[in-house]
């Protein structure tokens, strides 16, 4: 058992103490369940003669199955995958609907909702699937409680008819168990078994085709097209096609710029759809890559939930999945080979030297494995090149930047982005590290695109986005002059991020803006914005929006700390524990206002505080949390409450940086810099302050239709008030 779980947590990376204690309770419990006399007549066999794999890894996702059975039934490959629960499930209810469960006062995924999740994939985008067309079933075994009973209940009867619970219990084993695999695994399939454990992502191109026309069809679809958005669809649509369907592939990277609320991930929706519903097209993978887990699993939900098709969310990979080895793949090859490997900046002699030891990559990282991959928020990619690009990011950084791989791994690449927005100090890939990794890979197009002079969030008003960039000194993108020619091509003009922002000075705090007709009086018409004066007002105003039927958020940058992360039941706490416990005076007294940061249940479920699922905390009370940057870049609300903190503040004639109370994670490097620095004004504060304002500016953008901000020092609102009336 002990090389047993050492050998587990090296292949999956997942080292806890909880982790552990689940496979050491959970796999002698099943390997007795298997043994049982009544599966003997089953010919299930174990070995020599059939196949199973214990945390299997999906193709190109991560996602592990528990257990997959590998072998045949009635002559036809099958697979059977298991997915284990230590639980104590005494007390568990049946959730609000289908897929959920209510566990310790939460709701939860029903673990027969998580194997049809991966059954799906397997039969939508697994290459031994596909080739040996073999049948793929899962079910669920609880290995601690025999009390599973709730879990068949309505809503989730149907579920588990498909997908049913079973426990380690002795009429489980004696009877329901083996009268499962009666008529889904009977027989050994050695040649299938070792496809299925070396297969790659393979999409169905009918299957990915009904997604597309799905968002194609303007009765039902999401995504809408409008103005810059619909040249930069043509163009991109365009040069994908000369490079795909032609006797030769071309490869081709195409940069997409734009500013918040642009459209990025609409074009990007879009010209997937196009791509795969082409007859044209060459046999080849169409992939949405994402940069964070929050925005893979909105992404993922949007594809499955939006657009009603199962399994739909396999068209969505990670960027830290292109990298040739996982981490745990590269720990057990550098314990063999102690002296193969260098540093990271000497990334290039690591990867020749891993293609003579490992020149069999991991799935989803071959050469040109993908004929295109579509980058979202492509400005999150980490490039290991400098320093602040080294560490624990989920993908092995010796092997070089995360822009880099998915070049190699595809013929297409598409980069969507938005150089202000990468505030974290890992988020450092430049549209010069583009061009240069793109010459090393013989790319033989290199096309570049701006979605500026276009807005699709704040109400349109390009005026407040302007506000906001002008309020820090930022750069916008310049306005883009259509050109209509033979070859129907955009002029592009657009100024690239610059290095660092000046500090302000009273008198150029505001750039004049023109732009949409005003209303008199009221800044950035129909957009709406207003401040508050505390935060029981936050509250009532954003309640208000919601009981009219508008979505509303409260948001803040990391100007707290996070002491709730480890909690499970942080809604349940007492006031003053929560990350929030803010006091006020209100008619007179003292009061206090407190929540939780953004709740992130199973501790990666970051669809939790952008899609309210049903029964969960902020579905009852949409303004129960605190939602931070990196949670909702990318997303929108109709209405926005924004905490204005003390970690960015206004002072006489500049904006200050206080390292005290910026709490981000993703900047520790810079914080600490800003620490050791005697001078506010010395350049680790000016990197720091940049960060911060970076943060702010994706917060200011959120909102589709109004802004309610309060702020916690009254110099900064006064300065803020005033820069929205000079630009009247």
């Amino acid at each position: 058992m002990d090389q047993l779980v050492a050998d587990l947590q090296a292949l999956t990376h997942r080292y806890s103490h909880a982790e552990e204690q689940a496979w050491r309770s959970s796999l002698p419990k099943v390997s007795k369940a298997f043994s049982a006399q009544s599966f003997e007549n089953l010919d299930l066999y174990f070995g020599s003669h059939g196949n199973l794999s214990i945390e299997y890894k999906m193709p190109a996702v991560s996602a592990w199955a528990d257990m997959v059975l590998l072998g045949g039934h009635r002559g036809k490959p099958a697979a059977v995958i298991v997915e284990l629960k230590d639980w104590i499930t005494q007390g568990d209810l049946p959730g609000p609907v289908e897929g959920l469960m209510q566990r310790h006062g939460q709701c939860q995924s029903h673990p027969s909702d998580q194997v049809r999740g991966y059954t799906q994939y397997c039969r939508r985008f697994h290459s031994a699937v596909h080739d040996y067309d073999a049948d793929v079933h899962g079910c669920v075994v609880f290995t601690k409680d025999p009390y599973y009973h709730a879990y068949a209940l309505a809503p989730n009867d149907s579920l588990t008819a498909l997908h049913p619970c079973f426990s380690v219990e002795k009429d489980d084993v004696a009877t329901r168990l083996p009268d499962f695999f009666k008529d889904r695994l009977t027989e050994p399939d050695r040649e299938f078994a070792q496809a299925f454990e070396n297969g790659v992502y393979k999409q169905s191109r009918g299957f990915v085709q009904h997604i597309g026309e799905q968002i194609l069809n303007r009765e039902q679809s999401p995504f809408v097209l409008l103005d810059n958005q619909r040249t930069a669809f043509a163009l991109v649509t365009a040069r994908v096609s000369q490079a795909t369907l032609g006797k030769r592939p071309k490869k081709t990277v195409i940069l997409i710029e734009g500013p918040p609320g642009s459209g990025k991930s609409v074009v990007a929706a879009k010209v997937w759809a196009s791509l795969v519903t082409n007859p044209n097209l060459r046999e080849g993978n169409v992939v949405i890559a994402t940069t964070s887990a929050s925005q893979s699993s909105n992404w993922r939900y949007l594809f499955q939930r939006v657009l009603g098709v199962e399994g739909a969310q396999g068209v969505v990979v990670s960027a830290t999945g292109y990298t040739p080895l996982n981490t745990g793949q590269f720990g057990a090859l550098r314990r063999e080979y102690s002296d193969a490997f260098q540093p990271e900046p000497l990334w290039r002699e690591n990867l020749k030297m891993l293609r003579s030891l490992a020149p069999n990559f991991r799935t989803g990282s071959r050469d040109n494995e993908f004929l295109v991959s579509i980058v979202d928020e492509a400005h999150a990619l980490i490039n290991p090149e400098h320093i602040e690009g080294r560490g624990q990011f989920g993908f092995t950084t010796a092997f070089g930047p995360q822009a880099y791989h998915i070049m190699r791994a595809s013929t297409v690449s598409v980069f969507l982005l938005d150089s202000q927005q990468g505030f974290r100090d890992q988020e450092n890939t430049t549209v010069r590290d583009f061009k240069k990794w793109a010459e090393e890979l013989g790319v033989e197009v290199f096309e570049e695109i701006s979605l500026a002079g276009s807005q699709f969030r704040c109400a349109g008003s390009k005026d407040y986005v302007d506000w906001v960039d002008s309020l820090f000194g930022f750069t916008s993108l310049q306005t883009v002059e259509m050109a209509s020619t033979a070859e129907n091509v955009i002029a592009l003009n657009y100024d690239q991020r610059r290095s660092s922002f000046p500090i302000l000075k009273a008198a150029e705090n505001v750039i004049p803006i023109g732009g949409s007709k005003k209303t008199l009086g009221i800044p950035f018409a129909p957009f709406e914005m207003k401040f508050v004066d505390n935060l029981h007002q936050l509250d009532a105003v954003l309640h208000a929006k919601i009981e009219q039927g508008h979505t509303a958020r409260l948001l803040a940058s990391y100007a707290r700390k996070w002491t709730t992360k480890r909690v499970a039941l942080p809604h349940n706490l007492p006031p003053h524990l929560m990350d929030f416990h803010e006091a006020y005076n209100r008619n007179g007294k003292t009061e206090h206002w407190s929540k939780i940061w953004n709740y992130v249940p199973n501790g990666g479920d970051y669809t939790h505080y952008i899609q309210a699922p049903p029964g969960s905390k902020i579905s009852d009370d949409p303004l129960c949390e605190v939602g931070c940057p990196y949670v909702v870049r990318g997303f929108d609300f109709d209405y926005v409450g924004l905490l204005w903190l003390s970690d960015l503040i206004w002072r006489s004639v500049r904006w200050v940086v206080d390292a005290d109370h910026v709490f981000e994670s993703g900047i520790n490097r810079r914080i600490a810099a800003a620490n050791g620095e005697d001078d506010a004004t010395g350049p680790a504060h000016a990197a720091l302050l940049r960060s911060v304002q970076e943060a702010y500016r994706i917060i200011l953008t959120r909102p589709m239709k109004g802004l309610f901000i309060w702020c916690e020092d009254a110099e900064t609102r006064s300065h803020l008030e005033s820069s929205i009336r000079t630009s009247q």
